[in-house]
């Protein structure tokens, strides 16, 4: 009778170690939740960061585009104005055949 105690002592021993032991990886496993839930939020947020400058930066490739373009735009507009003002001071040069020389 005092061996089948002594079992029965051992076997409640191990049941409460058993027991301290599921209820603390049960409060692991919370926290673990929380810090994984809590890794999820800011990942979220971090995509979103992320797709916010992926489109900004998109936008910064339009502007650019377009002010190649209106500096490409400028240059020809350029030239053009040269291209007048040098046909203008030619005609100016030449005599008009009309016109007696003074």
């Amino acid at each position: 009778m005092a061996a089948e105690l002594e079992v029965l002592e051992l076997l409640e021993e191990r049941v409460q170690r058993a027991t301290e032991l599921i209820r603390g990886l049960r409060k692991d496993n919370l926290e673990l939740k929380a810090l994984v839930k809590d890794a999820e939020a800011r990942l979220l947020k971090s995509q979103e960061t992320i797709a916010k400058l992926e489109e900004q930066g998109r936008q910064g490739d339009e502007v650019t585009r377009q002010l190649q373009l209106l500096q490409e735009e400028r240059r020809e507009i350029r030239g053009r104005v040269t291209r007048m003002l040098e046909t203008f001071a030619t005609m100016e040069e030449i005599p008009s055949s009309g016109q007696a020389d003074n």
